[in-house]
């Protein structure tokens, strides 16, 4: 079995285990797309603006867009959790149902340049078997309409899911102590500062805001960079 079916199978069960209908968004997604910062510069969506939430795992930010009236899409790595999520938006008694579909960070099955923006919450740092972090930013740059934005949380390299994690050639780290055993075994990159951040993203974005949270959830320490970046077309 590889690591890409061990992390479809490990995140199906823990997000079965999720039967709450009741979901609330992520803080940094909440103020980004409602409140204003000094050193925030973005064509915010508007109403019916088509934005895709990758890795949307219980539809919390999910319903979150559809709420602000945009047009949402949303993509995971299973249909068990595409039928879940489905299911908890209806008993949320979301008007504007997104559409929903099995995808990866790698392999986004809509066309090119379907999307103005796109959210990548926790997720953009995952690497499939044999991909590395410019794959995925290569695809969400394919997807993106011209002047699209890329909205996403990146991984700081001293957060907790890195801990002891083996560190490759490529800059990413294989987890080896994942507190919620999802992910051992499994790829991520984790970046140093904001510098490494536009190093590697810059092939595709450009017009970086930057913004970072360190905090300690009782004992898991999260440290996490967020991002917002307009798509290249040079």
């Amino acid at each position: 079995m590889n690591n890409n079916n061990n992390i479809n199978e490990s995140y199906t069960k823990f997000y079965s285990e999720k039967t709450h209908i009741k979901v609330y968004p992520t803080e940094f997604v909440v103020r980004t797309f409602l409140a204003n910062y000094p050193g925030l510069f973005f064509n915010k969506p508007s109403f019916g603006s088509r934005i895709l939430d990758i890795g949307f795992g219980d539809g919390r930010n999910t319903l979150f867009l559809c709420e602000q009236g945009f047009d949402v899409y949303g993509i995971e790595i299973t249909e068990a959790i595409v039928e879940q999520t489905q299911e908890r938006l209806h008993a949320n008694n979301v008007t504007r149902i997104p559409e929903l579909r099995v995808g990866r960070n790698n392999s986004i099955p809509y066309s090119d340049g379907f999307f103005n923006y796109i959210l990548a919450c926790h997720c953009c740092y995952y690497l499939d078997d044999g991909d590395n972090i410019q794959d995925n930013l290569k695809e969400y740059h394919r997807v993106l309409s011209t002047d699209g934005y890329l909205i996403a949380s990146v991984l700081h390299q001293d957060s907790y899911i890195l801990q002891d994690a083996k560190p490759l050639a490529d800059g990413s780290m294989i987890v080896t102590n994942d507190p919620y055993k999802n992910r051992n075994g499994y790829r991520l990159h984790g970046f140093a500062d904001e510098s490494s951040i536009i190093n590697v993203f810059s092939e595709y974005f450009g017009s970086f805001s930057f913004g970072q949270a360190h905090n300690n959830y009782y004992g898991i320490d999260e440290n996490v960079f967020w991002v917002v970046c307009r798509k290249r077309n040079d």
